[in-house]
């Protein structure tokens, strides 16, 4: 778990800092901004940080703030470093025993859920309770559906201690619970050779889609002779790039000018093989009409066009 205590200062509203009156003049001035109403932090460091940063930041606050609640779903693989989808939820927490607290103790920033957590699936990391890997990815399956546990399942299929029979004795661990069917059918369909959420978000998109045309997708796939990889290959022969701000931010490594000429470069490489290919965007999987993605709309009307012309 990324101890965010270390990179951004939080103030606890119920110290004797947060109770004078310089700080009091700082936090209506807006030099402070109170993420939950035990914790605030200073605006400018907070406004600077990407949205996903912030998601995490504002769950890391509320556990921060509570004694007793467990974070969970989202908000916990935020903190366990898990990729997850959207950038506006509140954070959600569970309090153990199942009990519902008053309602005016939980404000719009703090989602309260209802459900049995056994200690041995909680742990406590940098001072904030939040539910262990398994339950975490779960319950994101439980709450938010299939697309959703994908996504985070194909990350946890990356993390060095972790297979597919270790994950899924894992989840039998938990025990009986609704929705786990949800869960290990997202686990079957994840794919640890995935590189990006973004590419998890669109190759989950394309199994959960009403997608007759298509017959097979797989990410990372060595094209021009093993000399570069795509990241999805549909049928065998679309290639579908996706094309995410995160990897032009500078964050990979590489300064944005060097990604961008490597991906043209690439791009040139693709058109000279006679590749075809899709460059798909955040924007493409977002946007949803009656249940369907731009993406997935676009990419049937390419196959179905691709089919017309091959009969």
């Amino acid at each position: 778990m990324r101890d965010w205590s270390g990179e951004i200062e939080f103030i606890r509203m119920r110290t004797h800092r947060a109770g004078t009156p310089s700080f009091r003049r700082e936090l209506r001035a807006g030099s402070f901004l109170l993420l939950c109403p035990e914790i605030a932090v200073p605006a400018a460091e907070f406004q600077a940080l990407p949205p996903w940063e912030q998601q995490a930041i504002r769950a890391f606050a509320v556990g921060l703030g509570s004694r007793k609640a467990v974070l969970v779903g989202k908000s916990a693989a935020r903190l366990h470093g898990i990729p997850v989808l959207g950038n506006r939820e509140p954070a959600t927490v569970v309090l153990p025993g199942g009990g519902r607290p008053p309602v005016k103790q939980w404000p719009a920033c703090v989602q309260y859920r209802r459900a049995l957590l056994p200690e041995e699936q909680v742990m406590e990391v940098n001072g904030v309770r939040v539910t262990r890997i398994m339950r975490t990815v779960a319950d994101v399956c439980r709450y938010h559906g299939l697309v959703d546990g994908i996504v985070a399942f194909d990350h946890v299929l990356t993390l060095p201690t972790m297979s597919r029979g270790r994950a899924d004795a894992l989840l039998g661990d938990l025990g009986r619970m609704r929705g786990l069917g949800t869960a290990r059918r997202a686990l079957s369909l994840a794919d640890g050779r995935a590189e990006s959420p973004l590419e998890s978000w669109a190759r989950a998109q394309i199994l959960t889609a009403d997608l007759p045309e298509v017959t097979s997708v797989e990410p990372q796939v060595p094209v021009l002779g093993g000399s570069r990889r795509v990241d999805l290959m549909v049928n065998g022969f679309l290639v579908v790039e996706t094309d995410g701000e995160l990897k032009y931010d500078g964050s990979t490594g590489v300064a944005p000018t060097e990604q961008m000429r490597r991906d043209r470069e690439r791009d040139r490489e693709l058109s000279n093989a006679g590749i075809p290919r899709m460059h798909v965007t955040y924007g493409d999987l977002a946007n949803v009409v009656k249940g369907e993605s731009r993406f997935i709309r676009m990419l049937r009307e390419t196959l179905q066009a691709h089919a017309r012309r091959a009969a």
